[in-house]
C-alpha cells in the first residue's frame, strides 16, 4: 500500500480541490485569510480525509508536502517550511501565465494547460514539470437522459469583472441576440441572465437540463465548467484554445466557435436539432470520461507526490 501523505493546503479553487482530495492522502487546509474554510466553501460534498483549521492550526503540524496555490502569499510559506524543516514544495499552475514568483524551493509544478506549460516551462528549469487536467467521477457528474429545454447554459464565476479573460463580451452579444441564456456561478448577482451557483446535485442536474451549454473563454487555460458539461452529457459550443482539440473534434462531440457570430451561429444550430443534441451529448460524455476521468487524475497526482519526495 502505498504511504498515505500529510499535506498542507490552501483553499483557493473549490471545486479543483474537491477533486484534488480524491487523491486520499490526509490534508490540513485554511484559507489564504487565515480563517478555517467550511466544506461550503468547496460547493461540494465533505472530503473526510481533509481537516478545515485556521493558518494558527496548520503552523501546528509537520507536513510532507506543501502546496503552492496562486493568491496565497509567499510569507505563508516561509513560516510553515522554515518552521518545521526542509518540507518539499509542489507548485499548482490554474491560470493562462504562471507566477514569476514560484519558490526556489519548489521541486514540481503541475500544469492544467499543456499548451501553457510548454509555452512557459523554461522559464522555471530547475522544476519538474507535470501535466494534469482536471478530474471527474462518472458517477457524481451523471447524463440523466432527461428531456434537455431550449435554452443556454453558461457557468462563469464574477463574469463581468472577469470578462476579458473569460469572453465576457461575446457571452454578453450571443445572450442578447437569443434572449434565452442562462448563468451559473457566484458574483453574477448584477446580470439579468444568473441563477445564482448550486452545490454539486444540484449543479449536475442544472447542466441536464438545457439543450446546450456555450463556453466562452478566451484566457482561462483549461476551464472545469466545459468538462463538467460534457461529462454530463450536455452539447458543448466552445471556444477552441488551450489545446481543447486534443481531446475534442469539431462535429463529432462538440462544435468550436471562437468568434460571437460563430457562437450564435452553433448555438441556434445544437437548439434546432434533438438528434444532434443526443449525438453531441453521447459523443462528449464519452469523450471526458476517457480524458478526464477521477481514476486518471488521481493516478497522475500520485506520480507527482513520489516525484516531489524523491
Amino acid at each position: 500500500m502505498a504511504k498515505i501523505l500529510k499535506i498542507a493546503d490552501w483553499l483557493v479553487h473549490g471545486g479543483h480541490q474537491y477533486e484534488f482530495f480524491k487523491t486520499n492522502h490526509v490534508f490540513f487546509c485554511t484559507k489564504p485569510s487565515g480563517f478555517a474554510p467550511t466544506p461550503q466553501d468547496l460547493g461540494r460534498p465533505r472530503n473526510k480525509n481533509v481537516n478545515y483549521v485556521t493558518e494558527a492550526r496548520l503552523s501546528n503540524e509537520n507536513y510532507d508536502i506543501l502546496m503552492v496555490r496562486t493568491g496565497v502569499g509567499s510569507h505563508k510559506y516561509k513560516t510553515l517550511r522554515y518552521k518545521r524543516g526542509n518540507t518539499p514544495g509542489i507548485a499548482v499552475i490554474q491560470t493562462h501565465t504562471p507566477s514569476s514568483s514560484i519558490p526556489r524551493w519548489v521541486r514540481c509544478m503541475v500544469w492544467n494547460s499543456k499548451d501553457t506549460m510548454v509555452k512557459y516551462m523554461q522559464k522555471f528549469p530547475d522544476k519538474k514539470h507535470f501535466y494534469i487536467p482536471h478530474g471527474f467521477d462518472p458517477d457524481e457528474f451523471i447524463d440523466f437522459k432527461v428531456e434537455r429545454n431550449n435554452r443556454v447554459l453558461s457557468a462563469v464565476s464574477v463574469f463581468e469583472k472577469r470578462g476579458s479573460l473569460l469572453g465576457f463580451d461575446e457571452w454578453r452579444w450571443v445572450s442578447n441576440k437569443l434572449r434565452k441564456c442562462d448563468l451559473l456561478g457566484h458574483g453574477n448577482e448584477d446580470l439579468k441572465e444568473s441563477i445564482g451557483s448550486f452545490s454539486l446535485t444540484k449543479l449536475v442536474r442544472k447542466y441536464n437540463k438545457y439543450g446546450v451549454f456555450l463556453n466562452t473563454t478566451t484566457k482561462s487555460a483549461m476551464p472545469r465548467t466545459r468538462a463538467e458539461a460534457l461529462m454530463c452529457g450536455t452539447p458543448l459550443v466552445t471556444t477552441n484554445n488551450f489545446g481543447i482539440n486534443k481531446y475534442l473534434t469539431h462535429g463529432k462531440n462538440c462544435l468550436f466557435a471562437n468568434t460571437k457570430e460563430d457562437m450564435l451561429k452553433c448555438v441556434k444550430k445544437v437548439l434546432a436539432s434533438k438528434s444532434l443534441q443526443e449525438d453531441l451529448g453521447a459523443a462528449g460524455r464519452e469523450a471526458a470520461i476517457k480524458h478526464f476521468h477521477i481514476n486518471l487524475y488521481i493516478k497522475r497526482w500520485n506520480e507527482v507526490f513520489k516525484e516531489a519526495l524523491r
